[in-house]
């Protein structure tokens, strides 16, 4: 989170991985041209000699150069994911190193501070990491955070944003992309069955509603982060982002995170009402059809994590 969250998986990812256009009048903005991609230059500060004071044994950084190669794989690969290798070009534009501020504790939630431009011309990222979230060999909290600071401004909707910042974390996080990869799964489908299910199991319909209502919208976290609904909004805004990026693409669906200013803009960047996509989407969820059912995924997980 810009400041994240202990990640509720939802029924699929607790239960089962726990057991092993427009009208003729109005025009779509168009997509930016995309700057070529810079070949950063990273530096590292640590607020303490956390490796040496700390067991890592079980987790996806369990050395200190683990964590440093994977935030130099990882910051190319958001920029190109989604499309915003111009990201760094309204802090310091003549920049070549990111200089990374790493601060660890046992605080419940992992967050990043928006990027900002150091005295020696450096961009600086600074990121609090929390024990709870990295004590394990897969790994979605370090890209969800790095994607915030890449993305730098906040975003009108915070729906929208951790919704990117975990469709980024699913994709790229190590070990965790690779289930999906290895037993050719599809991430929009595995999420949007999590999402129902998740929603039956917690919800009568008329809680089911306000959830789904909350999502996309303008304004800030509709349910704190620390209870269960906080963790399934965050699922449902991921749910919700996989499902713009399927079906207007991701060049329109960043334009409208990065540039959006309120629920009009949905209209402005995707060619259609926010009222109007949320209905198409809640429908998407509640008449899903999964490629798998549950049974079957349960048996794919306990395979994968039994190698």
């Amino acid at each position: 989170m810009k400041h994240s969250r202990k990640k509720l998986i939802g029924v699929l990812l607790s239960v089962i991985f726990l057991t092993g256009c427009t009208s003729a009048q109005e025009k779509i903005v168009n997509a930016p041209q995309i700057t070529q991609q810079k070949d950063w230059n990273y530096a590292f500060h640590y607020t303490s000699d956390y490796w040496k004071h700390y067991d890592f044994s079980n987790s996806f950084i369990s050395a200190q150069n683990d964590f440093e190669t994977l935030v130099s794989t990882y910051i190319p690969q958001i920029e190109t994911l989604l499309g915003v290798q111009d990201w760094y070009t309204a802090i310091a534009p003549d920049a070549d190193t990111i200089f990374v501020n790493l601060e660890m504790g046992g605080t419940p939630h992992s967050m990043a501070w928006s990027p900002a431009k150091g005295a020696d011309g450096a961009i600086e990222f600074s990121i609090l990491l929390s024990f709870n979230q990295i004590n394990a060999p897969t790994d979605r909290v370090l890209p969800h955070e790095l994607t915030h600071s890449v993305l730098g401004r906040i975003c009108f909707s915070n729906s929208l944003e951790e919704g990117i910042c975990d469709y980024t974390a699913t994709r790229i996080g190590v070990n965790y992309i690779r289930f999906f990869e290895e037993y050719d799964i599809d991430i929009l489908d595995f999420f949007t069955y999590d999402v129902k299910l998740t929603l039956e199991k917690f919800y009568d319909t008329k809680k089911q509603n306000e959830m789904l209502d909350s999502i996309g919208r303008a304004g800030g976290y509709t349910y704190s982060i620390q209870t269960q609904d906080g963790f399934i909004w965050y699922e449902c805004s991921q749910s919700f982002v996989e499902y713009l990026v399927k079906n207007y693409g991701m060049e329109k669906t960043m334009q409208l995170i990065r540039e959006g200013k309120d629920e009009t803009d949905y209209q402005t960047y995707l060619g259609i009402s926010y009222g109007e996509l949320k209905e198409e989407w809640i429908t998407f969820v509640k008449n899903y059809e999964p490629e798998y059912t549950m049974e079957e995924y349960r048996k794919m997980t306990e395979a994968f994590f039994a190698q």
